[in-house]
């Protein structure tokens, strides 16, 4: 097995797991950088290693470590769809620029995906530079 397949599978998930934020923050108004991530339930910081993309909520089997309140299975998701595209786009195109356009891509279109069928909208901020990089 390419390594770089495996490489490419780990950034996604690590872009993934940001995407979460995105999906989750972006909507409200907030800050997609601060504060660091929290519990929704009981505002109970998550550690780093709680942080993990995947391997994080299923070592938890899916609760907040605090609160023990259900994390939607959507956050793992989430992150392996990214993970799975991105070593599909390296496997299909090799260490090219072409794969990384289709990864920024597919990064793209998983969030804003989640959030159109979170809030039935397309934030300004995702179509707007989509179409100025559809031009291009």
């Amino acid at each position: 097995m390419d390594i770089i397949i495996f490489i490419s599978f780990a950034l996604g998930l690590i872009f993934g797991s940001f995407g979460n934020v995105v999906i989750y923050r972006l909507p409200l108004g907030k800050s997609v950088v601060r504060p660091r991530s929290a519990c929704p339930n009981c505002s109970k910081p998550v550690a780093w290693y709680d942080n993990i993309p995947v391997f994080s909520w299923l070592f938890l089997l899916g609760r907040c470590r605090g609160c023990k309140v259900r994390i939607p299975f959507r956050y793992p998701l989430v992150e392996l769809l990214t993970g799975v595209l991105w070593a599909l786009a390296y496997w299909k195109y090799g260490l090219t620029l072409t794969a990384l356009e289709v990864m920024i891509l597919t990064f793209g279109l998983v969030v804003v995906s989640f959030i159109d069928l979170d809030h039935m909208i397309i934030p300004d901020v995702f179509s707007l530079p989509g179409i100025v990089l559809g031009f291009l």
